[in-house]
């Protein structure tokens, strides 16, 4: 009788800024060693200075990280499923808006101006904006948590 596969997350150390590039290697070193027993690599958008790694077992992970570049270690314990899955699900930020809606800035350093939507970046939570409040065209991008709909 086979042995069912555990998956346990583990969180890896690694140098801010350098989250991308420890994940292509962990990557790199899995398909050029055939290393059996890692699920995922997960790197959060909002959790700097760790990757996470969905695998069997934590003799996998040591033996996997052992020499990459910019990884600095595990974290102390197993992550739990419920906290992996709040970290990577995609929740909308801020308000809907579409290019053409006059939109009030309520923070930063544009805060109280008027603007114009120019265009949304929903994958990067940002919009560009159009001052108008401005004496010459002005273009600024603003998280989208930072708008207020005033005008459709």
């Amino acid at each position: 009788m086979e042995k069912p596969n555990m998956r346990n997350y583990y969180a890896v150390k690694v140098i801010g800024g350098q989250e991308i590039n420890v994940a292509l290697m962990l990557e790199e070193r899995i398909k050029t060693n055939n290393i059996k027993g890692v699920y995922a690599i997960i790197v959060p958008p909002n959790l700097k200075g760790y990757v996470i790694l969905e695998a069997e077992g934590l003799h996998v992970v040591k033996t996997l990280i052992s020499g990459i570049r910019n990884a600095r270690g595990l974290a102390q314990g197993l992550l739990p499923r419920d906290e992996i899955l709040k970290i990577v699900s995609r929740k909308t930020v801020g308000p809907i808006v579409k290019p053409g809606d006059i939109v009030e800035v309520v923070s930063g350093p544009f805060r109280g101006t008027q603007a114009q939507v120019v265009r949304v970046e929903e994958a990067k939570g940002e919009v560009v904006l159009n001052i108008l409040e401005s004496a010459f065209p002005l273009q600024v991008t603003v998280p989208l948590d930072q708008i207020k709909v005033s005008k459709r």
